[in-house]
């Protein structure tokens, strides 16, 4: 037993062998819970100013230590449902370093009666000021699985104290608590903001931390290097238990690399467990990696010190992710995705291959893909500003076809440090469009990456194209001069011939000459039931119709007037220009117009860079050859 924690709580080992029957009953059925004992925590409302307490968490190892806490107010309704308990700690050299981002969690006592965890603090404050989150509220709200939206703007609230509070030798009559963290708070007033998070990582470049921080730059994620776990941890991990105070991590990706975000465990009920005292990233209901951690040491800051620490061994698996907390289940498994990144610097050159796992979340799936892409590529050293990169991925997914993306990028945005975000950024993109279905959920089975280097700068740009004539007739052929200037290299002419239909009406056409995936993006456009899917095999169709496509080819596009339409999405193809012309003016339905397009193609060596546009004169007139 720990100093300081109530009998009947506290450590929770998970040895022993459990009977078959019992297992699947683990597995399959939902067990009743009850919630903890009431008389086991406090009422946020008999909690009063100047009642003193303890705290517990670790700073270093495993041990976990203890800590003094005196209360000086309570902050009522600092968001709907939300209450602070303002308290100064003590000891555990809190005096120098203020309070710890991953105390995040660390339970507060009265009486050895649990008030709720340390959750927020005072930037730039030499005292260490904190916010309790009351332990009522991360259980109420957990099982309510309310959910914050992480997109909508947090209006921080100033709340006025009954007493005025004396510290730093400044008084203060109010307090202000954000419910995100900021960047850059008011250093002049008592300023709460939730602790932020530290994101444990191994084998991940500084390049790719900070692609990351880019892709979640208000989720108070903190990344930092790492290393994984000392070899002379191993037998740590398999003896230290999951317990009251002790550190708490959360696996984002766990192989080759790793990251993972740590904090501090709140209460344990039975197979329940509770942490951190507000939001991981505001998931709602959720599935990650509950595991225990080791704490390296505490990184001393000016604005707010945060402990290094890696994770030791899965323990069960974090369920929900609301704005009073994390709340998990112990003797549990996540369900992860695998991914596979192969990496060769060089054409047929040696691959370095990793192996990860990824958490299934949809909010986080594709910003944590992109991330391990990215380091991957950084592994292999610096990149010269001028080269070429070949990127091939499969993605299955549960119940269709795999998705294949071949693709060439080079350009200016193509080398050195800017490789990485600029070849992989697609590839984000293209999950984010799988996952992104509300009403049609699907789930990728895994994810296999190429990436090959090519040396040299293989791109071209197009600076300007000509025409065989001024007019043609329906079912004669275009044939075009089309100007491109190789990187470094001289001038090209490169010729494309585009058929017309002989049922062409009589008109002027725009042809517009670029690469390969700009001609499939706009007939993306012009159907509107593959550019707004309504299903998951439409919004898949969509995906081939652009992944199908390369930069590498030059593709001359001629857009058609409109010859269907398309409404609650379904097309109806082919209809008489006046049904068109009529059911598009409709107000009844959404109606959209849906146009075809006819293109030549012809592939060159390059990524075609830019585009040009010509005017195709259609008429049955005798034809005029370009002067």
């Amino acid at each position: 037993m720990h100093p300081g924690v109530p009998p009947g709580t506290g450590r929770c080992t998970l040895y022993g062998r459990f009977p078959f029957a019992l297992l699947l009953t683990t597995l399959f059925v939902v067990p009743a819970f009850a919630g903890p004992d009431p008389s086991k925590f406090w009422n946020v409302d008999d909690v009063t100013p100047g009642m003193k307490g303890h705290g517990l968490t670790v700073v270093k190892g495993t041990k976990v230590e203890r800590f003094e806490v005196e209360v000086l107010g309570v902050l009522k309704n600092t968001s709907p449902g939300r209450d602070l308990v303002l308290c100064r700690l003590g000891g555990l050299d809190l005096k120098h370093t203020g309070v710890i981002a991953g105390m995040s969690g660390s339970p507060v006592y009265i009486d050895d009666k649990l008030v709720g965890a340390v959750a927020y603090a005072w930037p730039y404050g030499k005292d260490p000021i904190a916010g309790i989150t009351p332990f009522s509220q991360m259980h109420g709200f957990v099982e309510s699985f309310e959910r914050r939206d992480v997109g909508k703007p947090v209006t921080p609230a100033r709340i006025g104290l009954k007493n005025p509070l004396k510290i730093d030798g400044k008084q203060f009559d109010t307090v202000s608590v954000s419910q995100a963290a900021v960047n850059s708070p008011i250093q002049d007033c008592l300023w709460l903001m939730p602790l932020r998070t530290p994101l444990a990582t191994s084998g991940f470049s500084p390049n790719s931390l900070k692609l990351l921080e880019e892709h979640f730059p208000q989720s108070g994620l903190v990344p930092m290097q790492g290393g994984a776990t000392p070899a002379n941890l191993k037998e740590v991990a398999r003896s230290t238990p999951l317990e009251i105070g002790g550190a708490m991590t959360l696996a984002l990706i766990t192989g080759d690399f790793d990251m993972s975000g740590i904090g501090t465990v709140t209460h344990i009920e039975g197979k329940r467990v509770y942490g951190w005292g507000h939001p991981f990233m505001s998931l709602g209901q959720c599935e990650l990696p509950l595991m225990t951690g080791y704490v390296h040491t505490v990184y001393p800051r000016q604005t707010v010190s945060f402990k290094m620490g890696s994770p030791l061994r899965t323990v069960g698996v974090v369920n929900a992710d609301v704005s009073t907390c994390i709340a998990g289940w112990l003797d549990r498994k996540a369900e992860l995705m695998p991914m596979h990144i192969t990496v060769r610097r060089e054409p047929g050159g040696i691959a370095s291959q990793y192996k990860i796992e990824v958490v299934r979340q949809r909010q986080l799936l594709p910003s944590l893909v992109f991330a391990a892409l990215a380091n991957a590529i950084d592994q292999e050293g610096e990149f010269p500003e001028e080269m070429t990169a070949v990127f091939t991925a499969r993605i299955e997914i549960e119940g269709h076809d795999p998705v294949v993306i071949r693709d060439t990028f080079a350009g200016v945005g193509i080398g050195g440090s800017r490789a990485a975000g600029a070849i992989y950024m697609p590839m984000s993109l293209f999950v984010n469009q799988i996952l992104g279905l509300q009403f049609q959920p699907l789930q990728i089975k895994r994810i296999d990456c190429e990436t090959e280097i090519h040396p040299g700068r293989r791109a071209a740009d197009i600076e300007g194209v000509e025409l065989d004539r001024d007019n043609y007739a329906p079912g004669e052929t275009v044939k075009a001069s089309v100007f491109v200037r190789p990187f470094k290299g001289s001038p090209q002419r490169l010729t494309v011939s585009l058929p017309l239909p002989a049922d062409l009406p009589e008109g002027s056409y725009q042809a517009t000459i670029g690469d390969e995936v700009t001609a499939a993006r706009a007939d993306l456009r012009a159907q509107p039931e593959l550019n707004n899917p309504l299903t998951a095999e439409a919004m898949l169709d969509a995906l081939r119709l652009v992944l199908r496509s390369k930069r590498t080819t030059l593709a001359m596009r001629l857009a058609l007037p409109p010859s269907g339409v398309s409404f609650d999405g379904k097309a109806l193809a082919d209809l008489p220009a006046g049904v068109v012309q009529l059911m598009g003016q409709t107000r009844r339905t959404p109606v959209q117009t849906v146009s075809k397009a006819i293109t030549a193609t012809k592939p060159t060596v390059w990524v075609l860079q830019g585009t040009e546009t010509v005017r195709v004169h259609v008429s049955r007139q005798k034809k005029t050859n370009v002067e």
